[in-house]
């Protein structure tokens, strides 16, 4: 990566936190802390790493019409992800606003969908579906994603399509056994074409991890499955870069460790994460003040 590469993809990621602070500022509530634990990771993977190809998607998504199935592909999440050789699969489906954050700091989505389809009959769901653009798979069911890309990187193999599968999974997915299960296929069947990132925050819905059901070393875990592993800090966007590139290179199914502040960007967060309140915010009047004042800075210098 070049400087001027580091600098873009810090911009970037200011700019998915931004866009996700003024989602939860008009629905006072929502999923911001997923998208400033994985701003620099999604900005990475859409601009130096993933070969997904251009969006064969509107700029502006139309309105809900009917779910995808056979003979009627309806409108497919996957579109605004292109038809490149890469595919990218979202497993919690509560990291929509992160993501759909990225396709508009990317110029994949326009940014006037992110307030007018997030309303009622708009595809933009606050838990994302195979419907909603950018989601592959419709998991709001956590441990459901990574099974159906191990599927997909087993077909690949089997009708010799190149290119590779990424997947971010979260934490508390681990403490699914339909996780391990995914796992353990992958490395039995020696597959070079899944790339894994696990969004370490220690966070779940009701709170931290280790207070709710600890999972303890999970990287001397991924490595007793068999596993390529690779930990490093979510935010320091060189080394994250360079963390993704030695992923890249496994012989095998691998997974990187990607250690995030679920709070960063937004100081008045922070507490929040010793409180157990930081899955789903709700803001206070004067946080409300707060995040608006942040969010205006960074645009400010954006």
């Amino acid at each position: 990566m070049t400087d001027d590469d580091i600098e873009h993809v810090g911009s970037l990621a200011r700019i998915i936190r931004a866009y996700a602070a003024e989602w939860a500022i008009r629905a006072n509530g929502g999923y911001l802390a997923q998208a400033c634990g994985t701003a620099e990771l999604l900005a990475l993977l859409h601009t130096q790493v993933m070969d997904i190809g251009p969006s064969v998607a509107p700029m502006d998504p139309p309105r809900f019409s009917a779910t995808p199935k056979p003979g009627d592909s309806g409108v497919r999440g996957e579109d605004w992800l292109g038809h490149g050789p890469d595919t990218f699969i979202v497993s919690p489906a509560h990291y929509a606003t992160a993501h759909y954050a990225t396709l508009v700091a990317t110029g994949r989505l326009s940014s006037k969908a992110l307030e007018e389809e997030s309303t009622d009959g708009g595809l933009l769901e606050m838990i994302g579906a195979e419907h909603s653009p950018g989601m592959a798979v419709t998991s709001g069911s956590l441990g459901i994603a990574l099974g159906v890309a191990v599927g997909r990187a087993i077909a690949r193999k089997q009708q010799g399509t190149p290119g590779t599968i990424w997947v971010l999974i979260s934490d508390g997915e681990l403490q699914e056994g339909s996780t391990w299960e995914a796992l353990q296929l992958a490395v039995a069947r020696g597959l070079d074409n899944i790339r894994i990132i696990l969004d370490r925050n220690n966070m779940q819905v009701d709170g931290q991890m280790t207070g709710v059901m600890p999972v303890g070393d999970v990287a001397a875990k991924f490595r007793a499955f068999g596993l390529d592993v690779v930990e490093h800090d979510a935010h320091d966007v060189p080394g994250l870069f360079s963390a993704l590139s030695e992923l890249q290179k496994a012989a095998g199914p691998a997974i990187l460790v990607s250690k995030s502040e679920p709070w960063r960007g937004f100081g008045f967060l922070e507490p929040r994460w010793h409180e157990n309140k930081l899955h789903f915010v709700r803001l206070t009047p004067d946080e409300k003040a707060e995040l608006e004042k942040e969010v205006a800075d960074i645009w400010a210098t954006s």
